[in-house]
């Protein structure tokens, strides 16, 4: 009988011990579920951030390359908007970049990758090089 009491006493206290575990557990992972969010809440301003400060530098290049025109200022432009994921955009200033060199490979290249990602290359589309 004091066998069987002993063993209750254990079983009781293991019980315990492993609610005790659970409970920590659970705290953790809320600690840790907290700072994650926050962690991603600072990453996402600081991507909002560089997208805005990317955004602002587009649009002063933009409107120099409306008074002077070049092919390096219109190929930087298309670069940002490739980064930021707008490919029409970019199709838009590689194609202006690609006019302005006389048709050359530099800005044809990166023009078709630009149509490619946009999804306005005719899937029986082939170019001729």
């Amino acid at each position: 009988a004091k066998k069987e009491g002993v063993m209750n006493d254990l079983n009781v206290w293991g019980v315990i011990g492993v609610m005790f575990l659970l409970l920590v557990c659970a705290n953790a992972t809320a600690d840790e579920n907290e700072t994650s969010s926050k962690q991603v809440a600072e990453v996402v301003s600081t991507v909002d951030e560089k997208t805005a400060g990317i955004e602002r530098q587009i649009a002063r290049v933009t409107k120099k390359l409306e008074e002077k025109p070049t092919v390096k200022g219109w190929v930087l432009v298309g670069n940002a908007q490739m980064y930021l994921k707008r490919y029409n955009e970019a199709v838009w200033a590689y194609r202006e970049a690609y006019i302005l060199s006389d048709f050359a490979n530099g800005p044809k290249y990166k023009l078709r990758e630009a149509i490619k990602r946009a999804g306005l290359e005719p899937e029986n589309q082939r170019y001729e090089d």
